[in-house]
């Protein structure tokens, strides 16, 4: 299960296609999305109005296509969107681009892609279907249990619904590494277009010409991906630890995201000024950008717990900033070959020189006989880990919360429910030093009391571990906590 929400992260979310920049959410295991609005219309204004292209040149889908037949290709694109037929415009755009990312990336597509189009009403019942196949009850069950036990969602919440309201609004596109089709979104046909301030607030035309070629590049990046990679058996080999699905999730969409930003730089004469750029510039540029993204975020974006919205944007906005880490230490071919050897952990894309430069190798822990932890009368539901980017999102009201969370070294909680359907937890955790595993300690304690739990908590510490027991009286949490201290840990990597 996905406690956060990468398995979204083969889609391209509206928001970032301006930008450029899960499932991640994470939603589907089996897609790619494109997020559309939010992030793009901000991102139009930050990244769109340093270059101001009236034509969109492109390599051709064979390299040996000359610049001037791509760039045809675009013009008769246009010509046909103008004329209202879309479909064939994406196949035009779709040829063009299909050389730009290759190009860019210095990779040969194996295959071709073909593109389709689906209607913003129809991507609401692709988005219900999607979440049929890819979650079981059980699954879903965990999922809104694991955010409620950690206080990241409201007791009355529906996940499920949340999800599937959150993709429909915010996917700009997606493409399924199952099926190998990538689909690109349009807006109901609608009477009148919106102008520059209804775009800013989200509005979106029925064809955006624009958005279309910015969300192309993301998604034909991850055809590339997987016709290179084979995204989806990555994802399935990984599909039980949340947090290096979530990190996994950065690498690919920070990747694409990427590819984006060496487009606007290729228009501009200057691929490496986008491709290298200082990645704390592109960090400040995103942190004035999430404070516009609740302006022209959807309802349901708005309206989202944090765990959902910053889930969201996540392998996105910090997986491009892990990137470019990358591609200033070595170009696009530094970030090939981290699909050789995938980033395990959040906290690897929070902070990537623990990965490129002295690496941090996380612990994965296991409880043993975790289903017979609680006592009697209380049904085991799973467990998963949480990662320092979850962790810092739970602590975002503790002060320095977001330092508590650094440090960390991996983790692993079981959650359970009794017959009355309240929810315990028994989480066992590792941190990179005694100091750090005191501030943890002393930051969930102040959490703790914010939610007004703190009788209903036990924590031991000893050294770097910290151990947490949550739900139960004391006398039964004393034994539950002798048991998760038996926990085993091993290093963590990436399974091959």
């Amino acid at each position: 299960m996905k406690l956060h929400l990468s398995r979204l992260y083969r889609f391209q979310l509206r928001h970032h296609t301006i930008a450029p920049a899960p499932c991640s959410v994470t939603p589907t295991r089996g897609c790619n999305f494109s997020m559309r609005s939010t992030i793009h219309s901000v991102l139009f204004i930050f990244l769109f109005a340093l270059q101001q292209p009236a034509i969109v040149k492109a390599y051709s889908p064979q390299l040996q296509m000359s610049e001037k037949g791509a760039e045809n290709l675009i013009l008769e694109g246009d010509r046909l969107a103008d004329q209202g037929e879309y479909l064939e415009a994406v196949q035009r755009y779709t040829k063009a681009y299909l050389g730009i990312v290759a190009k860019l990336r210095q990779q040969e597509f194996k295959n071709a892609v073909e593109p389709s189009l689906m209607t913003r009403s129809e991507l609401s019942q692709e988005m219900k279907k999607q979440m049929e196949i890819e979650y079981t009850e059980e699954e879903l069950k965990l999922m809104d249990s694991s955010y409620k036990v950690f206080g990241l969602i409201p007791q009355k919440f529906s996940v499920k619904e949340t999800m599937t309201k959150l993709l429909t609004e915010e996917v700009g596109g997606f493409y399924d590494p199952r099926t190998k089709a990538m689909v690109l979104v349009r807006e109901d046909d609608r009477e009148r277009q919106p102008g520059f301030l209804g775009k800013l607030l989200g509005q979106r035309p029925t064809f955006d010409k624009e958005e279309q070629k910015v969300t192309l590049s993301h998604e034909l990046t991850h055809a590339l991906q997987d016709q290179l990679y084979g995204l989806l058996e990555k994802q399935k080999a990984i599909e039980k630890d949340d947090d290096m699905s979530m990190a996994f999730s950065a690498l690919v969409e920070g990747d694409a995201t990427l590819v984006m930003f060496g487009e606007m730089g290729r228009q501009e004469g200057d691929i490496r000024s986008r491709t290298e750029m200082d990645p704390e510039a592109a960090r400040l540029m995103f942190n004035v950008m999430k404070l516009m993204l609740p302006v022209a975020g959807g309802k349901t974006y708005r309206s989202s717990p944090p765990i959902f919205r910053d889930g969201l944007i996540f392998p996105y906005f910090q997986g491009l900033i892990f990137n470019l880490n990358l591609s200033r230490a070595g170009g696009f071919e530094r970030v090939h070959e981290a699909y050789e050897n995938p980033p395990v952990s959040t906290e690897q894309i929070l902070h990537p020189s623990k990965y490129y430069l002295e690496l941090d190798e996380p612990w994965t822990i296991e409880i043993p006989d975790a289903a017979k932890v609680f006592p009697r009368g209380w049904k085991h539901l799973g467990g998963n880990c949480l990662g320092e980017f979850q962790i810092s999102i739970m602590f975002q009201r503790v002060p320095n919360g977001s330092k508590a969370a650094a440090g960390w070294d991996g983790d692993r909680y079981e959650v359970f429910e009794n017959d009355e359907g309240a929810l315990g937890m028994a989480w066992c955790t590792i941190w990179d030093s005694d100091e750090d595993a005191n501030e943890f300690a002393q930051a969930f304690t102040k959490y703790g009391k914010q939610r007004e739990l703190l009788d209903q908590i036990l924590i031991e510490k000893a050294g770097p571990r910290v151990w947490i027991v949550q739900g139960l009286l004391e006398s039964e949490a004393a034994s539950v906590m002798a048991s998760i201290k038996k926990a085993s840990e091993t290093p963590k990597v990436f399974p091959k």
